[in-house]
């Protein structure tokens, strides 16, 4: 059996320095891999550029001497093409957007300075095999990161805006970061009380990223390892694989071209723990459902490293799950960390209070704390349906946290 992976990445960099471009970056780079499946063992080879297939293959058909065990049914019989090429952008068009952006920033804040990156990607990737198996999936998008710092401050960065977007819209941008700006520069104190504590959501999925991992819960390391089964979250508390490739900017197919079935994608259902994510050959190893998660470069054999998750959102905006009509919006948080028993404390350099549609200002450094079976049980309260544009245009998950003032 013969697979081949070809990954084309064209990308235009802007590095941006004291709000003005630094740099113009243009890369253009395909790469090949090939694999050799047989006798329940695999060899791969891969190169870059153009590169000869044949001569790829003979070396994938060596490396099985190396007697990597891939005792996995193939994937085969399924062919899926995925166009999401909708942006079309010429480097002219870029350097004016991003120009016009950081003029208008620079003339409505004049003591803050933008730095970083714009990144304006077209990518594909193509995964074949002898047995009917042919994938594909094809994007463009712009990705636009910020690093603003005040021109009082001694730090590398005081705030950021980012987003990644299918679609060239420069004014949203600069209303996005400027809204920021403004609501950094507006210092407001902790309000007295309780007040929900809003995250991105996928940050939040990363904490599951590990006990979850099929792996981790087949050698009986995980937190969640006795708890399978369960009921361990709040009812209202679902996690899924995502493969939506308009949400997840990625293939819905893996590396090893399987896509998870519908019945098996939730790995938690209405606070239930119900499985862990797998690749083939974890699955195998271990007698776990198949979720297809498995992952690998071009000239690497595919393997279990993480998946795409999302927590089921709850139907409700924002503004709707926060009922005292505010909460703490965490911008930046970094430095904490995680018990065996799931409890955990973080400092939180930044912060704003919001409304659920505007930031409202910034308040004193934080530090949160809780439990990980609280912040998804009894505190959760629940995920935006709608998308908040000033924190990356992601869903937002609101919580009941401890939150004091440092």
């Amino acid at each position: 059996m013969r697979e081949k992976i070809v990954q084309q990445v064209k990308q235009t960099s802007l590095s941006i320095v004291q709000n003005s471009i630094s740099a113009i970056r243009r890369k253009n780079i395909q790469k090949t891999g090939c694999r050799v499946i047989k006798n329940n063992k695999i060899g791969v080879a891969g190169g870059l550029g153009k590169v000869k297939d044949e001569e790829l293959f003979a070396r994938a058909e060596n490396a099985l001497e190396y007697g990597v065990e891939y005792p996995v049914e193939i994937s085969s019989n399924r062919q899926l093409q995925d166009r999401l090429n909708e942006l079309s952008l010429d480097d002219s068009q870029i350097c004016a957007a991003v120009e016009h952006v950081l003029d208008e920033l620079k003339r409505r804040h004049p003591d803050f300075a933008v730095s970083n990156k714009v990144n304006y990607s077209n990518a594909s990737l193509r995964l074949t095999n002898d047995a009917g198996l042919s994938l594909s999936h094809s994007d463009s998008y712009i990705s636009w990161s910020f690093a603003l710092k005040s021109s009082s401050s001694t730090g590398i960065m005081d705030t950021f805006f980012g987003i990644v977007d299918r679609k060239l819209e420069p004014e949203k941008v600069i209303e996005a970061t400027s809204a920021i700006i403004n609501a950094y520069n507006n210092k407001v104190e902790l309000p007295a009380g309780e007040l929900p504590v809003i995250i991105h959501q996928s940050a939040l999925t990363r904490l599951f990223q590990r006990d979850l991992n099929g792996k981790i819960v087949g050698n009986k390391a995980s937190l969640l390892q006795q708890k399978f089964g369960q009921k361990v979250f709040a009812d209202n508390f679902s996690v899924e694989i995502a493969n939506d490739p308009v949400e997840t900017f990625s293939p819905r197919f893996d590396s090893e071209g399987a896509i998870c079935e519908d019945s098996l994608r939730w790995l938690i259902k209405d606070g239930v723990i119900l499985r862990p994510y797998t690749d083939k050959r974890t699955a195998l190893r271990y007698g776990f459902d198949h979720t297809a998660c498995g992952e690998g470069g071009y000239d690497s054999v595919p393997s279990l490293a993480g998946c795409n998750m999302e927590i089921q959102h709850s139907g409700k905006t924002l503004p709707d799950l926060l009922p005292e009509g505010h909460g703490i919006l965490i911008a930046i948080a970094s430095g904490g960390d995680f018990t065996p028993d799931g409890k955990f404390a973080t400092p939180v350099q930044v912060s704003y209070l919001t409304d659920g549609v505007k930031l409202l200002g910034r308040l004193p450094e934080l530090t949160i704390k809780g439990s990980l079976f609280d912040f998804f049980g009894r505190d959760f309260i629940g995920v935006s349906s709608d998308k908040l544009y000033l924190s990356g245009n992601e869903r937002m998950l609101v919580t009941r946290l401890a939150a004091q003032k440092l």
